[in-house]
């Protein structure tokens, strides 16, 4: 999908950030809201939609993992939505618990109500229990019930994965919808879908789904916000019941970042773990000093490994200027700052040195690709950077960095933008050659 972003005007933006705590969703009611006694008309039920949503539900019960790419956005070509344009990318992993409800493991970006600037959002939900990365605070914060709010935890909700997968039982909220009918089959990215649309007791919105004939799993959802204006959902790269790390489940935050736990209470067994945010010991120089990430201060040494296996040191550069960039293909800017990273290697020349990371890639190749289609094999990038973005206290992406040639840190930009960020880093690498 082409997204097309636009900043909204502020009254607009006003009517949709009112239901923004709860998922980011609420939009005006459907041009025809179902009533409530139509759920027991058993004549607004297509039995055909009833037999595509059994035989899907039946299936994903047969399911017990689902890893996938998403991507969001309202479509209105006219009317008062035509210029806003609310949505998200991210990639998405699931894991069917032993009781039979569904944890969900969500990374990505999406647009904020009412301004030009995007959320980065690392959020896990499992039932009423929810973790989050708040980056803004330096938090990992883990909530439970009402307490999980904000922001950045509804916008994972912007994936549109708690239409199917709020309850043990995927598509039990269309089985007992007021009024179901079958649109046809239709193709979607090559797979071929039953199309189903829903409309629901009370404020719900309709909603129609795109079903896999093949595995029940739905490859797009179209939310009705008003006429002629739709929320898009759209999966890709689906792939159930492959084997997902547990690290996948996992807040990895920050040595520096806090834990926070809303209402107050010990740590739940049953939570996401985290990984780097507990206390270490600091790591010192020979001369006493200790590893940072911050300006002033000497760079915490790493050694990672390419696609290849090839590992790579820090050490490796011993004497040279290098400048370090943490990224991600699967973040919506990942092709100007790809360009961006060719132009940053070509002004390092042979007297320094340009090293990338991509953090949390669901197909490391896909990095990899991106400067290969650009003919730069050249460019090292270390695909395993998760580790090592910790010690960088790496919490959003792009990052960009330059350490001078005594390795210690003279540069660093969290707020990339394009142009500016790499012109900025190369006028220090030029200074601390």
């Amino acid at each position: 999908m082409t997204r097309r972003r636009h900043v909204a005007t502020m009254t607009i933006a006003l009517c949709l950030a009112a239901g923004a705590a709860q998922s980011q969703e609420s939009m005006p009611p459907p041009t025809q809201p179902a009533s409530e006694n139509a759920a027991t008309d058993a004549s607004r039920l297509d039995p055909a939609a009833l037999d595509v949503l059994k035989r899907a539900q039946e299936l994903l019960g047969e399911t017990n993992t689902v890893e996938l790419s998403i991507s969001s956005e309202i479509n209105a070509d006219t009317g008062v939505l035509a210029a806003f344009k609310l949505g998200a990318d991210g990639n998405a992993w699931l894991r069917r618990n032993e009781d039979g409800t569904w944890t969900r493991a969500m990374i990505g970006n999406a647009d904020n109500i009412g301004g030009s600037d995007q959320i980065s959002f690392t959020v896990i939900k499992e039932g009423d229990k929810a973790s989050w990365l708040d980056i803004e605070n330096k938090e990992v914060v883990h909530a439970v019930g009402r307490y999980a709010k904000g922001t950045v935890y509804s916008s994972a909700d912007l994936l549109g994965l708690h239409y199917l997968f709020a309850s043990s039982k995927p598509y039990a909220k269309e089985l007992g919808a007021a009024k179901l009918e079958s649109l046809g089959t239709e193709v979607v990215e090559g797979t071929l879908c039953d199309v189903i649309r829903a409309e629901y007791v009370g404020p719900s919105l309709p909603l129609r789904w795109y079903i896999s004939s093949a595995d029940g799993f739905p490859r797009k959802i179209v939310e009705e916000l008003m006429e002629d204006a739709t929320r898009d959902y759209e999966f890709s790269a689906v792939a159930l019941n492959s084997e997902i790390s547990d690290e996948r489940f996992e807040i990895d935050a920050p040595d520096s970042f806090a834990v926070r736990n809303l209402p107050d209470r010990q740590a739940s067994g049953t939570l996401p773990s985290m990984t780097g945010s507990q206390e270490v010991e600091q790591t010192q120089t020979e001369d006493g000093r200790a590893y940072a990430p911050e300006v002033g201060k000497p760079a915490p040494p790493f050694t990672g490994s390419d696609i290849f296996g090839e590992s790579v040191n820090l050490s490796d550069f011993e004497g040279k200027p290098v400048a370090l960039v943490f990224w991600a293909s699967w973040v919506p800017s990942s092709i100007d700052v790809v360009d961006e990273i060719v132009d940053l290697d070509d002004h390092a020349g042979d007297d320094a040195q340009v090293v990338t990371f991509t953090l949390r890639e669901r197909n490391p190749e896909d990095a990899v690709n991106m400067l290969l289609e650009r003919d730069r094999e050249d460019v090292i990038v270390l695909t395993n950077g998760g580790r090592i973005s910790t010690s960088y206290n790496i919490a959003r992406m792009p990052v960009v960095m330059v350490l001078d040639a005594d390795h210690n840190v003279v540069f660093r930009d969290e707020e990339y933008k394009k142009g500016e960020t790499i012109k900025n880093a190369k006028a220090k690498l030029d200074e601390v050659r």
